[in-house]
């Protein structure tokens, strides 16, 4: 080593700490971020005296997202669409939902209808199943709840049944492909109360969200075969964002209309 690279070799070392350093901190501010992001709690709002949505918190690219699922109070007990937003090894807001159903309602649960094999819809089956509730889906549902990690639903629905629990008639309606190959809507008549699930966008909602499984060419006919089937609709309640009237079928296919015009 000559003269200059000897005067140079303590700067190089005092930069490298510095690096180090530098980089140690940034590490420690992604970790402390990443621990700071606190999922909120189970909110639970009535639409009537029978129904209530129900809202657990997963994590969408790094942000808590709210997803939203019915609570149906019947005569002979209580019926769930889709299940707390959960994963394989954390079923808390499933929990929680099943706690304020014998906090509040004080009747046992009798059934939970998965609408798709996501996380948001399926993620709390093994809780459920843990309570003793029998949880349902259709078939394909059932075989896509397996391949992701999840518990089985039984696989019993047809792709349009209604069934009664308590007076409660509950259609199942497969309209077609859409938020992903699976996706169904549940229709209380009694109500005039349409689940539409993450097949149906929020008013509030300025994009399309997950499209890992989606069907971007069948989606809109989806949407208008819902709306036909379900024209009398007082209140349609999408997977995620706020809830209301139709005009969420109609902001759904506008926004199908706007992604595929800037795919262009």
């Amino acid at each position: 080593m000559n003269k200059h690279e000897q005067m140079l070799a303590p700067e190089l070392a005092q930069l490298m700490r510095i690096l180090l350093l530098l980089s140690l901190f940034v590490l420690f501010q992604h970790l402390t971020l990443a621990q700071s992001v606190q999922k909120p709690k189970l909110t639970v709002t009535p639409l009537n005296d029978q129904v209530y949505v129900h809202t657990t918190y997963g994590l969408y690219r790094g942000t808590p997202v709210g997803s939203n699922g019915l609570i149906v109070k019947t005569k002979d007990g209580v019926v769930l669409i889709d299940t707390g937003w959960d994963t394989d090894t954390n079923t808390d807001n499933t929990r929680d939902i099943v706690q304020w159903v014998a906090d509040n309602l004080h009747q046992p649960i009798r059934l939970c209808i998965v609408t798709h094999a996501h996380e948001d819809r399926v993620g709390g089956i093994h809780e459920l199943r843990k309570a003793g509730i029998r949880v349902v889906s259709t078939p394909l549902t059932a075989q896509k709840s397996v391949k992701l990690g999840y518990e089985s639903p039984d696989g019993i629905l047809p792709n349009d049944t209604t069934f009664t629990i308590g007076q409660e008639p509950i259609r199942c309606y497969f309209a077609g492909e859409g938020h992903t190959s699976d996706n169904i809507v549940v229709w209380l008549p009694n109500q005039k109360i349409l689940h539409g699930g993450c097949l149906v966008k929020s008013v509030a909602a300025f994009g399309m969200g997950n499209l890992a499984d989606a069907n971007l060419n069948a989606w809109a006919g989806t949407i208008q075969n819902v709306m036909k089937q379900f024209g009398d609709a007082r209140i349609v309640v999408p997977g995620h964002e706020e809830w209301g009237d139709k005009k969420s079928l109609e902001h759904t296919l506008t926004l199908l209309k706007k992604h595929a015009a800037a795919k262009k």
